[in-house]
């Protein structure tokens, strides 16, 4: 009984040394393995440091301009403060061009009140200060008024202050206002006119500017806001 005790007993502890060293090469080849996919070798991270590829690129929505300091990177003109890559900065294709030049005279004559771009002037007939919004163009009464440019005659007013007056709405995007008209005008509303088509002539209808020389009273509006009407009369004019 005692032989077949030591037996037994040899034979557990060969299995179990065996066992122990059986773990112990699995846990140093899988260490191996693990250290292998960490640390490549010097050719390997060669070829991947050759072949990485790295983007640049500010949030969407961002002020953040891009990193001038990146080779090969599009930059923005920080000293202009204009993106050279802004999407917004792409000139839209097929967008109609409102031209604003190419108008003429519509009377011949001399500015005796300038337009005066939003400033307070003191007005002779009303003895108030106001903006002018318009220019006055020194013209005997009886004057033919001429449409600036080719256009539609948007409305036909006559207003206790103003007179009779013509507002053309324009091809090339400006409303033009004609002030002090004589009431018996060559068009009606809704009607097509050509550029130099006369439109009536100039009268004293024209009350609260009823103090100064005779004169007719021109207003030009772009996108709804007034303008200086001189600065759209064609230089050769």
């Amino acid at each position: 009984m005692r032989r077949r005790n030591n037996r037994f007993n040899k034979t557990w502890a060969i299995a179990t040394s065996v066992g122990a060293a059986a773990i112990a090469v699995a846990m140093f080849a899988a260490y191996r393995s693990t250290l292998n996919r960490l640390v490549p070798d010097n050719k390997s991270a060669t070829l991947a440091a050759s072949q990485q590829t790295y983007t640049f690129s500010a949030p969407e929505s961002s002020d953040v301009p891009v990193q001038n300091n990146v080779s090969g990177v599009p930059k923005d003109d920080t000293s202009s403060g204009v993106s050279v890559n802004s999407a917004s900065d792409a000139v839209p294709t097929n967008k109609p061009i409102i031209a604003d030049v190419g108008n003429i005279l519509p009377v011949k004559g001399e500015i005796s009140h300038p337009f005066s771009n939003g400033e307070l002037v003191k007005s002779e007939t009303l003895g108030v200060w106001k903006t002018h919004d318009g220019c006055d163009i020194l013209c005997d009464l009886g004057t033919e008024v001429k449409s600036m440019s080719e256009g539609v005659v948007k409305e036909i007013k006559d207003d206790a202050l103003w007179g009779v007056y013509v507002i053309v709405e324009q091809n090339n995007g400006l409303d033009v206002q004609y002030c002090g008209l004589a009431k018996e005008l060559n068009v009606k509303a809704g009607q097509a006119v050509k550029q130099g088509e006369i439109l009536g002539k100039t009268s004293d209808t024209n009350q609260c500017e009823i103090l100064q020389q005779p004169h007719l009273h021109l207003g030009v509006k772009q996108g709804g806001k007034w303008i200086d009407p001189m600065s759209v009369i064609d230089k050769h004019e």
